[in-house]
């Protein structure tokens, strides 16, 4: 493509192009963004989804877990009570052998018989008064149960579960066997090693909001289930109070100041009393969990990243190319691939700021161009233009030479002016041996003279060399 056309296809498109590349830029970097927080988005809520899940389904097993085990220590009571009402009176010799000789199992501590007059038969034979204020007659009314959380019957700061079986003999109860759980023997009913054993297992008292078991805090004392915990958005903690009033499982999420984490927490009903265990992970866990999620985003974001840094160099790399297109097409005859009046009023107010300590100016001008168009025609006139531009080039090779109008050509040299005058006739023969003639003026000045002066000079030059030549022709409309 000549430079005259491709100047024309730029030039005509200058707007189209910046449109596109600025809407190119911007759907790419928009789509690299929400494809990166699509993917984060899409990957963190599986996770979230998974672990949610799996925290129900380990919820569920721990739930069935502590039924059994609580239905194993009261099937043993069943079996004791009936043991000791076949011996007789519960405070016989042969009841308080067999008390004595049944070794605690699972998590009882500490087995007893409530007699009617309301001491208890210790396992050792010895009575004792209970201190926590229960009666013979309450449990009787009772049947077969298990209590929620109570003091100890010998030591009130102590906490325990009670479970409590009548013995009945001869349709009368003549005594309550009970066994006693310690709060602090509780973790012990069931293990918990989900997630990497950051979970935590509670059973929760609802009647009381209570913890009978908590492993996180390790301690289960008291503890109120909830109250003041910020619960994370997405929940709410009427939603929490509404399932365990009605004993419908659910999950919630709650900030934990011990933790300084959110938990996730799955809760089910127990089936015993108004028992609901509740199971927790902390949302660190999430991506813990799901170590590949973090190498996938990561990778997605390096391959993003390189995509947009090479998109990026590539649009420099052309933006810069067209850049320079552009500054060639303007600072450049078209015809003679010259440096144009725009470059040379450039260059102008360069040497105004700053010019070499030696400047000299050739000043050309082709003769007899206009008598050539108009009897040859512009084709042959544009040959005479490309012949005085090649001897200019040719002979100033380390100048600058510019086509600042039609037929005129100046030439920028750091020679002295001997070397230029030397030149400037030898740029003159060459256009004489292609058959043309050029009137050339030269000047010269130092670093004090402005360059606008240097050229007036050389152009007032020329033009004397013009007239010269003209009247050695002797006809001013002849071209040679």
């Amino acid at each position: 493509m000549g430079l005259k056309k491709e100047a024309q296809t730029i030039l005509r498109k200058p707007f189209q192009q910046k449109s596109e590349n600025i809407l190119a830029a911007t759907g790419l970097k928009v789509l690299i963004a929400i494809g990166f927080l699509a993917a984060f988005w899409l990957l963190r809520s599986y996770s979230v989804e998974l672990c949610l899940q799996n925290l129900q389904q380990e919820t569920q097993a721990a739930k069935r877990e502590i039924y059994r085990q609580v239905s194993s220590i009261q099937e043993h009571l069943e079996i004791l009570a009936d043991i000791i009402q076949q011996t007789g009176r519960p405070d016989s010799v042969r009841a308080k052998k067999i008390l004595g000789a049944y070794g605690n199992t699972d998590m009882v501590s500490r087995l007893g018989i409530v007699l009617p007059d309301n001491q208890i038969l210790q396992q050792d034979g010895t009575i004792a008064s209970p201190i926590n204020g229960i009666t013979f007659d309450a449990l009787a009314e009772k049947g077969a149960f298990i209590t929620n959380i109570e003091q100890d019957n010998f030591n009130t700061y102590d906490s325990a579960l009670f479970f409590n079986v009548p013995i009945v003999r001869e349709g009368r109860t003549e005594g309550i066997l009970f066994g006693e759980i310690e709060l602090k023997e509780i973790s012990e009913l069931i293990e918990v090693d989900t997630f990497d054993g950051t979970s935590g297992l509670f059973i929760v008292d609802t009647q009381n909001m209570d913890f009978i078991m908590d492993t996180l805090h390790s301690k289960s004392e008291n503890l109120h289930a909830l109250q003041g915990q910020k619960i994370k958005k997405g929940y709410s903690k009427e939603q929490l109070m509404q399932d365990f009033s009605e004993g419908r499982g659910g999950l919630t999420a709650y900030f934990s100041k011990s933790t300084n984490d959110y938990l996730y927490t799955a809760y089910e009903p127990v089936g015993i009393n108004d028992w609901f265990v509740m199971l927790t992970f902390p949302e660190s866990t999430v991506l813990q969990e799901a170590s590949h999620i973090k190498k996938v985003l990561l990778c997605l974001g390096a391959f993003e990243g390189i995509l947009l840094l090479v998109y990026v160099w590539w649009d420099i790399l052309r933006t810069r190319k067209e850049l320079q297109q552009k500054e060639r097409i303007a600072t450049t005859d078209l015809l003679t691939n010259l440096k144009n009046r725009n470059a040379y009023e450039q260059v102008l107010k360069q040497y105004a700021a700053d010019r070499p300590d030696c400047l000299s100016c050739v000043y050309a001008d082709a003769n007899g161009l206009h008598e050539l168009n108009n009897s040859q025609g512009h084709l042959a006139g544009d040959k005479m233009l490309k012949s005085v531009a090649d001897a200019l080039v040719e002979t100033f090779c380390e100048g600058t030479v510019y086509r600042i109008g039609g037929d005129e050509f100046l030439v920028f040299t750091e020679a002295d002016e001997s070397t230029t005058k030397i030149k400037a006739k030898e740029a003159k023969e060459r256009v004489a041996k292609a058959g043309y003639h050029v009137s050339v003026g030269t000047a010269f000045g130092k670093k004090t003279a402005a360059a606008t002066d240097v050229v007036k000079e050389a152009e007032q030059k020329m033009y004397e060399d013009k007239r010269q030549y003209y009247m050695s022709q002797g006809d001013r409309r002849k071209m040679r």
